[in-house]
């Protein structure tokens, strides 16, 4: 990029931070749990323990580990005891959010969860934006992940899994960084398979700013973003597990042990589902009603068929985050 459409970048990347940053979650507290047990499904043993002696560093291992294992937990079940402290880890970037004020700029990054979908590097070569009614955007280009070895490089879901993965794989970093990290890799990993992760939807109007991955388009008394963060919430890990992993293993073991990890081709894919399954051909439609009027956009309506896709894409997508970690763990922990 030249010089001045690097200024000009930077420049959008601020404005979209600040608009969007403070809105946007991630899955859900059972979305996030789900994808560390199934993780947990394929991890050797070993593995685990190595996961659960670095987790045991963390700065806050006591308040926000120990003292929340709810009594249903068995804790004389190592399995159970495993599941739960790294589904705690992996929901914990989002428990972070609410900690008390000195904790919370220690270790909350909302930047972190998301990425603008102009953003493109490696395995995403094309854009997550949905454009209704204007030109897309001009894309940005992705500085190299063997570059990103700081926290102020960070500032996307793509550049934090690049400085996270770093930190926790570096048997050198001090344990307690390690188990930060540990938490934002089981965390990350989760969001960049949630489509609406990946990019906004922008319209000439309502939505020049963009739609906050979905956090302004309306549904009843919630939003599409949180609709599709919370769509596996009423089964519960329990029930949605099994469903899980039958997704992402069939009636074989999948391979694991010299498997690639690759963070942009899975954000490659969340942008597929984004463009072709998220927004519907109704909304687009609203939107460009509401453009049109200069009308606020009405609640969008999702029907039985749209809920069941949701949460067939979300238990692929999160079977996938947990087989991906699982790969992640085994290949790349020294």
């Amino acid at each position: 990029m030249s010089p001045t459409s690097s200024t000009l970048t930077r420049c959008f990347l601020i404005l979209l931070l600040s608009v969007q940053g403070p809105l946007v979650l991630a899955w859900d507290s059972v979305g996030h749990r789900l994808s560390a047990a199934v993780a947990l499904e394929f991890v050797e043993p070993e593995t685990i323990e190595k996961l659960l002696r670095i987790l045991q560093a963390h700065p806050r291992y006591q308040q926000d580990f120990l003292e929340q294992i709810p009594d249903y937990v068995d804790q004389s079940s190592t399995a159970a005891l495993a599941q739960w402290l790294l589904g705690q880890a992996a929901y914990w970037p989002d428990i972070a959010r609410g900690l008390p004020d000195s904790e919370r700029q220690k270790y909350n990054r909302p930047s972190w969860h998301y990425t603008d979908g102009a953003w493109v590097r490696d395995s995403s070569p094309f854009q997550g934006n949905v454009y209704v009614g204007i030109a897309p955007f001009t894309d940005i280009d992705g500085p190299g992940g063997e570059s990103i070895r700081t926290e102020q490089q960070v500032n996307n879901v793509v550049t934090g899994i690049d400085y996270n993965a770093a930190v926790l794989t570096d048997a050198s970093a001090p344990m307690a960084e390690r188990a930060v990290a540990l938490c934002w890799v089981l965390h990350l990993i989760g969001d960049i398979h949630q489509p609406l992760h990946t990019g906004s939807l922008f319209s000439a109007t309502l939505f020049a700013r963009g739609d906050r991955g979905g956090n302004a388009i309306p549904i009843g008394e919630s939003n599409l973003h949180s609709r599709w963060d919370r769509a596996l919430a009423e089964g519960g890990v329990t029930a949605e597990l099994p469903l899980l992993i039958a997704r992402v293993s069939g009636f074989s073991q999948p391979q694991i042990k010299g498997v690639e990890s690759d963070w942009t081709a899975w954000m490659n894919e969340s942008r597929g589902s984004l463009k072709s399954i998220v927004y519907t051909e109704a909304m687009r439609k609203a939107i460009v009603a509401a453009d049109n009027n200069g009308s606020e956009l009405g609640s969008q309506t999702l029907d039985a068929a749209y809920v069941t896709q949701m949460q067939d894409m979300s238990r692929q997508r999160l079977g996938l985050a947990g087989l991906r970690l699982a790969i992640f763990f085994e290949n790349e922990l020294p």
